[in-house]
């Protein structure tokens, strides 16, 4: 049952093919959302959509669009078909993982310095511009959150939506690395900075969108079983080793953060915003270099 004041509200969640996207989304269905999955995988999306119909039995409350949301004019195309499918967005959630090695940006793709001036002019609804950067997770993040929200202040539909970002504790440090300003793998520094600005970019848009009675949050894993880790899964040995490592002496599980997501999402958080919340077992406790050793 839903703890969401409107019947029948809607969700989005990016990136949702695997691991703890696939968590969000069978909560969120239990709890009596529709949800609107987006990925740039079209045949994961797919294999989700029929996994959940198989053993939950809903098809008519999911639905997904394909494609990537750090390309400039996608988001707004989600947002759009989300409206015209369901008539309605009460929750965004967008899903802040690398799941595969891309390259850093090439300066020449970068935004110049100019062209962000002249997106920095007044207009009707501005977040920060220099959100568009050569980080594709973080543009499309931007991207997501600005559609959502030029759509519902068109709408004058102000107070009715939760936006909720999903990053890791791996933005909680950083990490010496040969080559990091020039490889884009996972744990070296580019990913780390992308995840400590997610938070930057909760922050400062919860405090600007506050006063619309919207509400902006993060929720922040820390060593968590889902497709990414399968080295780890498969491994009984290393499972328990890593586990012992985290306070709580073991390793998260994907409905762990999918709860708290719903939570967020929910009127019981109505008065949540700009929050970061760790769900990590208490890893981030730890010394800096401790919790390096279990993440890296």
């Amino acid at each position: 049952m839903s703890l969401h004041s409107e019947a029948n509200p809607v969700a989005i969640i990016t990136g949702s093919s695997q691991g703890i996207e696939k968590s969000l989304v069978k909560d969120f269905l239990d709890s009596g959302y529709k949800v609107f999955i987006n990925s740039s995988d079209e045949h994961a999306l797919k294999d989700m959509v029929t996994d959940i119909s198989s053993t939950e039995g809903d098809t008519d409350n999911i639905s997904y669009f394909v494609g990537d949301i750090s390309e400039n004019g996608f988001a707004d195309k989600l947002i759009e078909e989300v409206i015209k499918k369901w008539g309605r967005l009460d929750v965004l959630i967008n899903n802040g993982k690398i799941t595969n090695n891309p390259k850093i940006t090439s300066d020449e793709e970068c935004i110049p310095e100019n062209k962000i001036q002249q997106l920095q002019q007044p207009s009707s609804y501005s977040i920060p511009e220099e959100y568009q950067t050569s980080d594709p997770l973080i543009r499309g993040i931007y991207y997501c959150i600005k559609a959502a929200v030029t759509r519902k202040l068109s709408d004058n539909d102000d107070g009715n939506l939760s936006i909720i970002n999903i990053s890791s504790c791996q933005g909680c440090l950083t990490q010496e690395t040969v080559n990091s300003f020039t490889e884009f793998n996972f744990g070296v520094d580019p990913y780390v900075d992308s995840m400590a600005r997610i938070e930057s970019l909760t922050k400062s848009i919860a405090l600007e969108l506050a006063d619309r009675g919207i509400r902006v949050n993060g929720i922040v894993p820390g060593l968590v079983f889902d497709d990414m880790n399968q080295e780890i899964i498969n491994d009984i040995d290393r499972r328990k080793y890593e586990g012992s490592k985290v306070p709580l002496r073991r390793i998260g599980m994907p409905h762990e953060i999918s709860k708290v997501a719903l939570f967020l999402a929910s009127d019981g958080a109505s008065y949540i915003t700009g929050s970061m919340i760790p769900v990590d077992g208490g890893l981030t406790l730890k010394r800096p270099n401790y919790y390096a050793e279990v993440l890296y």
